[in-house]
């Protein structure tokens, strides 16, 4: 299995949120995580928003533990632009517009066939698109016989 983590899900690990770092360290061994460089981006701004010099350094420590984490930052790729064109067209055309970023991640996601891994539901609008949230338990766990 191929996983884009989303910023949001990058942010968990760095946070070492519980359910996050638990679905890490339950994959299988064949599967992958991947950051699309846009996610790569948008921590970045994190750190350069810092309002101090400490805060600053502790961002950019969190930013290269994560970026040791991914496997591979993927790209925008031409093939990617087409899928990105795609999805904005589809969207705009439903009247259901996402942010311009996640628009990229989506399309780095189906081109490279991967699952995204994102608590933001405006993905579940992309057709085709497979995405998984895990900051919820999976379905079938933590639910009462």
């Amino acid at each position: 299995m191929n996983y884009l983590l989303d910023t949001d899900h990058w942010s968990y690990i760095q946070r070492k949120y519980p359910q996050v770092i638990a679905r890490i360290e339950n994959l299988p061994e064949d599967a992958t995580l991947y950051m699309p460089v846009i996610a790569q981006a948008e921590l970045l701004v994190g750190v350069e928003l810092a309002t101090d010099e400490a805060r600053k350094a502790e961002l950019l420590d969190l930013y290269q533990r994560v970026i040791e984490m991914a496997t591979e930052i993927l790209t925008v790729t031409p093939e990617v632009a087409r899928y990105y064109a795609r999805i904005f067209a589809d969207l705009k055309r439903k009247g259901k517009p996402i942010p311009v970023n996640d628009i990229w991640i989506a399309a780095i996601a189906l081109a490279n066939e991967c699952i995204l891994v994102s608590g933001d539901e405006h993905f579940r609008l992309i057709d085709g698109l497979q995405v998984e949230d895990w900051t919820k338990p999976k379905i079938g766990e933590g639910e009462n016989p």
